[in-house]
């Protein structure tokens, strides 16, 4: 099961702000290692956010971690998708 954005908006799926800065990460390629880098945090806290993630957004690998991040701002208001 892939999160959706309305599993997003429930209070047990929210994100920290941590979490959400290491899936945008997540979803521009970068490594733990790079991650851990960037954040000056150690590569063994950022495999614990990515599960944390994984866990909060029913996913199983950074594949579709990087999926949920680039829905998440591809939907407009309330999970529509724009049209015109």
């Amino acid at each position: 099961m892939i999160a959706t954005s309305a599993m997003l908006a429930q209070p047990d799926t929210a994100l920290t702000v941590r979490e959400a800065e290491i899936l945008d990460f997540i979803a521009h390629g970068l490594t733990s290692k790079q991650i851990a880098r960037q954040l000056n945090i150690s590569p063994y806290t950022v495999n614990t956010h990515r599960d944390n993630l994984r866990r909060k957004l029913g996913v199983h690998n950074g594949a579709q971690l990087a999926y949920c991040q680039a829905t998440r701002y591809s939907s407009g208001p309330q999970g529509s998708s724009a049209s015109g």
